[in-house]
């Protein structure tokens, strides 16, 4: 084997794992298993991911520049604090994201794009009237559950190569981040039905393909989300 070769297997497999690492962190970091203003320790992470510092520190950098890592030269590495600040500014790149995606996704889809707005509808209305009837943060297993069809349901709107990818990338990205402010919300029990109907209108609004009323439609989805957790994040403050 050439030096050549042997270079580039190694920075393959390095690549791999810090792409492993950089699934991994996210999925902890926007879950919770991480909290807000949580210190990354690297040996914490290492031990954790059972990876070397290489690609552990290559995923931090890249979630870094994702959003989801804040890195200071002082303090290291540490997951994000929530603030009303970065909620609002969240929720504002969220709604031009998603108005410019949802107005491609009109223009190009066709029936298979709307027949997986159905079904991805139809996942998440199974989740709620078989598997839960009022949930609350109590039930880990039934949130996560609730948050997968719930995803997949929204990305749906996007999905089947109706909308660029760089869009859909950065619609992937800002749903990871605002998911750990959406994840508060799971502390007070809320009513399956009223879920579905708030789903169900979204979805008919879309697929009446009238653009204007699909970019209010989302972007009012997102600021009653944003308007609840700042709530959450005001009874907080007023606790400290």
């Amino acid at each position: 084997m050439t030096a050549a070769s042997t270079g580039a297997r190694l920075t393959t497999g390095s690549t791999t794992l810090s792409d492993h690492v950089v699934s991994k962190l996210r999925a902890d970091i926007t879950s919770g298993v991480f909290a807000p203003s949580k210190k990354l320790a690297m040996k914490e992470l290492r031990n954790r991911y059972a990876v070397g510092l290489s690609p552990l520190r290559e995923a931090l950098h890249r979630l870094t520049g994702e959003g989801h890592v804040k890195c200071t030269s002082q303090a290291g590495f540490s997951v994000p604090a929530l603030s009303l600040e970065d909620l609002e500014d969240l929720t504002a790149l969220r709604a031009l994201v998603e108005e410019a995606a949802i107005r491609q996704a009109i223009a190009r889809g066709g029936d298979v794009w709307e027949a997986g707005i159905v079904a991805a509808f139809h996942r998440l209305e199974l989740q709620l009237r078989r598997k839960m009837d009022r949930f609350s943060g109590a039930d880990e297993e039934a949130i996560r559950a609730y948050d997968q069809v719930h995803r997949a349901f929204h990305a749906a709107f996007f999905a089947g190569g109706v909308v660029s990818e760089r869009l859909v990338a950065l619609h992937c990205n800002l749903y990871d981040q605002a998911f750990r402010y959406r994840k508060t919300l799971h502390d007070k029990p809320y009513s399956p039905e009223q879920v579905l109907s708030v789903h169900r209108q979204l979805m008919e609004v879309v697929l009446s393909r009238d653009a204007d009323a699909a970019v209010e439609a989302l972007c009012a989805h997102l600021r009653s989300t944003r308007h609840a957790t700042a709530r959450f994040l005001a009874r907080r403050s007023d606790a400290a």
